[in-house]
């Protein structure tokens, strides 16, 4: 039998008072020329490649980039399309955008909004959200979505149940794609072995790695399944900090050996379960880069450990580049270029959209970056696009 450990009113996953509605998904309305339709003869690769082949390089920096409208300019919730949002997608074709508690208030305007969205966009975007559960919970915090309310990461560990971690992740990804969302910034595959950790703490499912690691496979798999991408996060791991990399530098004095035998595992788990994503944590590591940059803008923890070390070949996708620990110490347009020539593929919500195109344009357009290079993130982009069926309506 499955417990719903640690929700609200004590309701199951399967429960009728949580079912929201179908809700029709967004259909973007433009094509693009030329494109190839999937048919034997023609791979899943001649597609993206052909896809590419009819994008500017102005179409494909876009695509790079996931981004917020949480206010607008009177400094009000978002809760539909505005003429500044449309002129944001239509000038730099951005790759996609996080929806937050001030973009949810209703099932119909939720989904109104993500439908306009993708209708203002030439290729279809991400629409993505952080629902892990427990306190972050964008969605099912707000009862008029109707959305389950799972527990906290560290309930779901704690119940030791992987079958019961599976049925959370793929309820969530049934609601979530009905909603008409496509990627979920969860689940948080850190280790939770620093008590103090002020930002981390009950989003974990534990701090024992291997128990960790378990749950993080299951909740990939359960929220993939319904074609919602996963993201785990926070490479190379979150838990034992100390400090909030939402408010400054973050010091963690970790070697590899460490690493491999603690905040790894849970990522080799989500690796191994096909997380479609990873998400990067602004967090210092010495004893791995002794440049002390952030995880986010090193080159030998993204391209040398992700990449090559852990084999990773999936969308590296970075933490929200407005955050102090990363915005306090370089440009918008300066660390937008260090994280993706560290290896990151997409970059979530710099400071400023405008600055950070330029200088990933500006850097293709001075050599500093090659255009096959961004071609080469922009195959992984559309690869996961293409498999979750979110590019099937301008291939039609």
């Amino acid at each position: 039998m499955l417990l719903f450990v640690g929700c609200n009113n004590n309701q199951t996953p399967n429960s009728p008072q949580n079912t929201i509605p179908f809700v029709t998904k967004p259909l973007p309305t433009t094509t693009l020329e030329p494109t190839l339709e999937p048919t034997p003869e023609h791979s899943e690769v001649d597609v993206i490649d052909s896809l590419i082949s009819s994008m500017t390089l102005g179409e494909k920096v876009g695509q790079l980039f996931i981004v917020a409208f949480r206010k607008d300019e009177k400094g009000n919730n978002v809760y539909e399309i505005n003429e500044h949002i449309k002129n944001q997608i239509e000038e730099f074709k951005i790759g996609g955008v996080i929806l937050f508690s001030e973009n949810i208030d209703t099932i119909d305007q939720t989904s109104s909004l993500i439908e306009s969205m993708q209708s203002a966009s030439k290729i279809p975007l991400f629409i993505s959200v952080d629902e892990e559960g427990g306190r972050v919970s964008r969605l099912g915090s707000n009862p008029k979505m109707g959305i389950t309310k799972l527990p906290s990461a560290q309930k779901i560990g704690e119940a030791n149940d992987p079958d019961f971690a599976y049925q959370l992740g793929n309820k969530l990804g049934s609601e979530l794609y009905t909603l008409g969302f496509n990627m979920n910034f969860a689940p948080v595959a850190d280790v939770n072995t620093n008590p103090k950790n002020p930002v981390i703490g009950d989003r974990a499912f534990g701090s024992d790695p291997q128990k960790v690691g378990i749950m993080v496979e299951q909740i990939v798999k359960g929220i993939q399944e319904q074609d919602i991408s996963a993201v785990l996060k926070h490479f190379p791991g979150h838990g034992d900090a100390s400090k909030d990399s939402h408010e400054g530098a973050v010091i963690m004095e970790h070697d590899i050996e460490r690493l491999k035998n603690v905040e790894l595992v849970p990522f080799r788990n989500g690796i191994s379960a096909g997380a479609d994503a990873i998400m990067t944590a602004h967090i210092i590591l010495p004893k791995i880069d002794s440049d002390n940059l952030p995880a986010t803008l090193s080159k030998k923890i993204l391209t040398g450990l992700l990449r090559e070390e852990l084999n990773y070949d999936g969308l590296i996708i970075t933490d929200a580049l407005e955050m102090n620990a990363i915005k306090k110490h370089w440009s918008c347009d300066k660390a937008s270029v260090m994280a993706f020539k560290a290896g990151a593929d997409v970059l979530l919500m710099p400071d400023s959209l405008e600055k950070a195109y330029n200088g990933i344009l500006n850097a293709v357009i001075n050599g500093d970056i090659t255009e096959d290079t961004i071609d080469k993130s922009l195959h992984r982009i559309l690869k996961v696009k293409y498999k979750r069926g979110i590019l099937k309506d301008i291939l039609e």
